[in-house]
C-alpha cells in the first residue's frame, strides 16, 4: 500500500477523532451488499478532477476488520467505529504528477457515510487554486450543485469558503482551525486547517 496514502490516512485519523459527528445509520443486514456506491463516486470524482488538470487514482480498497481497524480509524467513538464497514483511499496529484493529497470514504458496505478530503500544500500555500477545485468539484459531486443558490452562511461559493477559513487560521497562532459546519442537502461539510512541518493540511468533511 502506498505510504503517503497511510501516513494522510493517519494525520486525518488523529484530528477527525476530535470532532463531534452524527452516528452512521444501522448496519446492512445483507451479507450480499455492494460496493458499487464507492466505486461510482469515486469514478466521478476521477473524470471531473480530470479535466482540471488533477488525477485520482483507483482507489485502494479496504474492508477486512484488521485493515479498518489499521488504517481507518476516523473515530474516537467505538460504537461508531464498530459502524464502519468499508473504506477506500484514493491519491491525488496535479498536472506534473506531485502528491497533493488523498480521499478516504468509510461507512458501511453500500453507502459511504463520511468523505474526507486532504490537500497538503506549502507555507506559501502556492496551490491553494488545487484546493478550492478540489473542494468544490467534491462538494458539487458528492452533495449538490446547488452551492449559488443556497450560498450557505453566506458564502457565494466554495472559494470563499476556503479563503475565509485561511484568513482566520493565517491571523492567529494556533496550530488548528475549523469552519462553522453547514449544511447542504441533508449533507453536512466541514473545513479545517492545520499547520504542519511540509506548510498546511486542509481537510473537507462531508457526512450523513
Amino acid at each position: 500500500m502506498n505510504k503517503r496514502i497511510l501516513y494522510v490516512i493517519a494525520v486525518a485519523a488523529v484530528i477527525f477523532i476530535s470532532i463531534s459527528i452524527v452516528s452512521f445509520s444501522t448496519k446492512a443486514t445483507s451479507t450480499n451488499v455492494s460496493t458499487s456506491k464507492y466505486l461510482e463516486d469515486n469514478l466521478i470524482l476521477k473524470q471531473k478532477l480530470s479535466e482540471l488538470g488533477i488525477s485520482l487514482s483507483a482507489p485502494i480498497k479496504l474492508q477486512s476488520s484488521s485493515d479498518i481497524k489499521k488504517y481507518c480509524s476516523f473515530f474516537a467513538d467505538d460504537e461508531k467505529q464498530k459502524s464502519v464497514e468499508y473504506c477506500t483511499s484514493t491519491e491525488l496529484k496535479d498536472n506534473n504528477g506531485d502528491f497533493l493529497g488523498n480521499i478516504h470514504m468509510v461507512g458501511l458496505s453500500n453507502d459511504p457515510k463520511m468523505i474526507l478530503v486532504l490537500v497538503q500544500t506549502d507555507p506559501f500555500m502556492s496551490k491553494i487554486d488545487s484546493v478550492k477545485k478540489i473542494f468544490d468539484t467534491a462538494t458539487q459531486e458528492l452533495v449538490c450543485k446547488c452551492w449559488s443558490d443556497v450560498k450557505p452562511d453566506n458564502f457565494e461559493n466554495i472559494d470563499e469558503w476556503v479563503e475565509g477559513l485561511r484568513h482566520f487560521h493565517t491571523s492567529d497562532t494556533k496550530p488548528h482551525s475549523k469552519s462553522k459546519q453547514l449544511v447542504l442537502e441533508g449533507k453536512t461539510l466541514q473545513l479545517e486547517l492545520t499547520t504542519n512541518k511540509e506548510g498546511y493540511l486542509w481537510q473537507l468533511y462531508i457526512y450523513n
